[in-house]
């Protein structure tokens, strides 16, 4: 994608000052719900967060939320949606951890070192 001549609308509405990188957009092949997802989820994210190539990863995320959120309606009185469910919502929490999304894989390991209380030997151990 050649950046010169026009800008699209959304780079004119937020200009880039801090030389942060454009977030992914969406492909077109997405459907409305998948790319209004899509676009939630990289507003949700600081700009360096998804490189291009997590597009693949970022796209079946998004469409196992959906499927998600659209099997649990019928979970309750279905068993395929409820295993569809069950499915979409393991796929989603594996993607998430891939993409850096779930809260265990978004501490750094430095900070979580910081964080972590110094251990206090158990008195029977003294």
């Amino acid at each position: 994608m050649g950046h010169h001549g026009r800008k699209s609308a959304n780079e004119l509405a937020t200009p880039s000052v801090t030389g942060e990188p454009p977030r992914l957009d969406p492909p077109s092949s997405l459907t409305d719900d998948e790319q209004s997802l899509f676009v939630q989820i990289t507003q949700a994210c600081s700009p360096r967060h998804f490189v291009p190539s997590d597009l693949p990863l970022l796209v079946s995320y998004v469409q196992a939320t959906l499927l998600s959120r659209q099997a649990i309606k019928n979970a309750g009185k279905d068993t395929v949606a409820l295993a569809t469910w069950e499915k979409a919502t393991r796929m989603q929490a594996t993607l998430a951890t891939r993409l850096r999304l779930a809260p265990q894989s978004r501490m750094d390991p430095k900070t979580l070192a910081r964080q972590q209380p110094t251990l206090v030997r158990p008195p029977w151990e003294a």
